[in-house]
């Protein structure tokens, strides 16, 4: 015999075995994932203080390069520093806009460059149209721009000014620039780098808004002042930050990049804040951590899926065998002690079942038969009378062959009405007793009265209940008395395709008085009272009601006026039943 486990201990050791599993995952995903999220930021700043440092020092490079061309190589900048007189006047002035033209041409938005000469005669400046706002709005000269010129001009032609051919640096309260002035016999060209702007510039375009940057130079800080005052960070510590991050207090992490040509170069300075706004890469790899968790609980699923849910398995399985016919459930014995006492009422339950599912099947079947057979003895057809009395008539006058004719219409009429209501008959059948009773219509009334006809050939074996077509024939004649006109009923059949499903669809019209208002909301509603029927339109609500017993409401219906007069009725017939129907098995031909 084999060893019966049990489902208790089972469970624990899964579970014992996914605690354990969880908790190291995380443990080596979270530590691995504040390593990589701390040296990849590093990483990404370096790179973008590169960068950063790469565009200022091409912008020094480059406007050093253009004083040096112009100094050297320039006429009209030469013509400025000569000190004849018969250049003084429109000669002057022309080499002075040649030389401010080029300027200009030369400038960018955060860079500018001055002109001018050591006699106060001949002070002249130019700078680019967008550099220094502050200095110089919308491209004109403001008196404020003038006056931070002309302390500018009076740095250089003081008496210890700053190195020629160099870059240094100016700071005031207002502005930081850096300058760097070439000259020749007292004509000054200065060029000048606006590092406030670039300062700017940079930290509104970095995609890490927790990073601070500030521009410096071996002897102090020009950008971010008040931020590293705040922190307390040094010009020393953030060169010492240029080979490997240092960290700052415990409170911000400093890398530094230098250009040793120019002498300046650019800090990023980190907070923890924004050390901590970069750790998605933490959460990528939580997630990853949370899908091994899922594959886990996937494969304890499966486990469960054998152990716990086994009795819904058993009972599908069960449910499954007896819609195939089975009288019993086949399994086979199980090493698990519960699921073989499952196993054993499963059985018992199925065979309960079985038993009690033929009992109700039978009855319902005499229950719908009886109801069936209920609702066709409920119609109270005023033809039949009217028939008995149209053959009384015909046999005083004589008229034996329309006697005999009527007498076969009608006895035809009377075997297709009361034949049994379960049954189904072809289309074709239906349309011949259509076609009889509607001649007996017409032996009868003495006006004109037509029948139309369009139906798909493909539907002539087409199954539908019986007097699905005749019982509004009989209404239509029922309801429209002798009239002065043609009376026409229509009858159209085809196929439609709706909801995914195919239906044959009957069409039945007329150009008499159509539904009352009644009527209608009687036979939409399909309203009782005090559950007897109706007294109009019995056979058309009798009908409706021995369909949805044979259909079970898979089939549609609408009753309704058409505009130009006259009763309209559809119906849509599924061409395909479920298997629940009682029309699968009960149809017959006549």
């Amino acid at each position: 015999m084999k060893r019966q486990k049990s489902v208790r201990t089972i469970l624990l050791s899964i579970f014992c075995t996914l605690l354990v599993v969880t908790v190291l995952c995380f443990a080596v995903c979270g530590g691995y994932s504040l390593y990589t999220s701390e040296q990849e930021l590093l990483r990404h700043n370096q790179a973008s203080l590169d960068v950063y440092l790469k565009d200022l020092s091409y912008t020094m490079q480059e406007l050093e390069k253009f004083n040096q061309d112009i100094t050297a190589n320039n006429l009209d900048f030469v013509t400025l520093s000569l000190d004849y007189p018969e250049l003084v006047g429109a000669h002057q002035i022309e080499s002075r806009m040649n030389v401010q033209r080029l300027i200009r041409n030369r400038v960018g938005e955060n860079t500018g460059i001055l002109l001018f000469s050591d006699k106060d005669e001949d002070v002249f400046f130019a700078n680019g149209t967008h550099f220094m706002d502050e200095f110089f709005p919308s491209g004109a000269v403001s008196p404020e721009g003038i006056e931070e010129m002309q302390r500018i001009r009076s740095l250089w032609l003081s008496e210890t000014p700053p190195p020629t051919q160099c870059w240094v640096s100016y700071v005031t309260d207002d502005t930081t620039l850096l300058m760097n002035a070439y000259t020749y016999q007292g004509v000054y060209l200065c060029a000048l780098v606006d590092v406030d702007a670039f300062s700017r510039f940079y930290t509104e375009n970095n995609e890490l808004t927790a990073i601070e940057y500030a521009f410096l130079t071996q002897e102090r800080v020009l950008t971010n002042t008040d931020f590293t005052e705040s922190r307390g960070i040094t010009v020393e510590e953030m060169l010492r930050a240029v080979e490997t991050p240092v960290w700052h207090s415990a409170t911000c992490l400093l890398q530094t990049a230098v250009n040793d040509t120019h002498g300046v170069g650019i800090c990023g300075i980190i907070s923890l804040g924004g050390i901590w706004n970069h750790l998605r890469v933490y959460v990528i790899l939580l997630g990853g951590t949370f899908l091994i968790i899922c594959l886990l609980f996937v494969s304890i699923y499966h486990l469960l899926n054998q152990l716990l849910f086994f009795p819904l398995d058993q009972i599908t399985d069960a449910t499954r065998q007896i819609n195939e016919g089975a009288t019993a459930i086949h399994s086979q014995p199980e090493s698990i002690q519960e699921f073989q006492q499952i196993q054993d009422a499963l059985e018992q339950l199925v065979q309960q079942k079985v038993s009690l599912a033929k009992d109700n099947m039978h009855q319902t079947y005499q229950k719908e038969h009886a109801l069936l057979q209920y609702y066709q003895l409920q119609t109270r057809s005023h033809f039949v009378l009217n028939c008995m009395k149209t053959i009384y008539s015909l046999t005083v006058k004589g008229d034996q062959e329309k006697t005999m004719k009527i007498i076969g219409l009608f006895s035809n009429h009377l075997r297709y009405i009361y034949h049994d209501s379960l049954s189904l008959v072809p289309l074709r059948s239906e349309m011949v007793e259509v076609q009889d009773y509607f001649s007996i219509i017409e032996l009868e009334r003495s006006d004109h009265i037509l029948l139309n006809q369009n139906v798909d050939p493909s539907l002539w074996d087409f199954q539908v209940p019986p007097l699905i077509i005749q019982t509004f024939v009989e209404n239509f004649n029922k309801y429209n008395a002798q009239s002065d006109h043609i009376l026409r009923f229509s009858i159209r059949v085809d196929k439609v395709h709706l909801d995914g499903r195919d239906y044959v669809r009957i069409r039945l019209t007329d150009n008499g008085v159509g539904y009352s208002e009644e009527a209608l909301k009687s036979l939409q509603e399909m309203q009782q009272a005090d559950g007897m029927f109706e007294r109009n339109h019995v056979g058309v609500q009798n009908l409706c009601r021995r369909m949805d017993i044979l259909y079970q409401k898979q089939y549609k219906r609408a009753f309704l006026n058409s505009p130009g007069g006259g009763a309209l009725t559809v119906f849509y017939l599924p061409m395909e039943l479920d298997e629940e129907s009682p029309q699968t098995n009960r149809g017959e031909e006549l």
